[in-house]
């Protein structure tokens, strides 16, 4: 099984003390609801100049460029977020055909466009994400994110809401920080 095909997953965010505070650079891994490892999600370039906000309430502002990668390493896709409140957020291939964008209107409400910007649908239409997990992993705490993906999505659609599930917490305006004033607090309970 792959990441592009599952229907269901986990991701899975650090949760200690120091990942609440602060957490400079974005990182996520996936699973499988029977534990294996589908792919991780890391910033291709560290946070740079912008490091210093991330640590402040403007944390979702912030730029992020990230590779998905598989279990074996191979990339799967691209995700880049310009700086900004509600930019477009793109997402590409491995090898830089675009796939497609999304766009944050609240935060709760995350826009899928195609290619040449039509919206395609709300991010969920297709998927119904519950956060706020605690979980262990390796004996480290962890939030896990539980992500369905309804059944019968087709492409671009597919990796899109992929992309979006992958980096809820940019799509929705929070970026690397738990405690950024943009976080919706309502939507750690599910």
């Amino acid at each position: 099984m792959s990441l592009l095909s599952a229907d269901a997953f986990f991701v899975e965010h650090p949760y200690n003390f120091l990942s609440l505070l602060s957490r400079p650079h974005y990182r996520v891994q996936v699973f499988t609801e029977q534990d294996v490892p589908l792919a991780s999600v890391s910033e291709r370039t560290g946070p740079g100049l912008q490091r210093p906000l991330r640590h402040t309430g403007f944390n979702g502002w912030t730029s992020f460029d990230l590779v998905v990668t598989a279990p074996h390493g191979q990339p799967l896709m691209h995700i880049r977020k310009p700086f900004g409140r509600k930019p477009r957020i793109r997402v590409t291939t491995p090898n830089g055909q675009v796939i497609g964008s999304l766009q944050r209107q609240t935060n709760r409400l995350q826009v899928l466009h195609d290619t040449d910007g039509r919206q395609l649908c709300m991010l969920g239409d297709v998927v119904h994400i519950q956060t706020g997990h605690r979980a262990k992993r390796n004996g480290k705490r962890v939030r896990r994110d539980v992500v369905r993906i309804r059944p019968g999505v087709a492409e671009p659609v597919r990796s899109l809401a992929i992309a979006g599930t992958l980096m809820f917490d940019i799509v929705r305006g929070a970026g690397t920080s738990r405690i950024s004033g943009d976080f919706d607090w309502s939507a750690l309970g599910g």
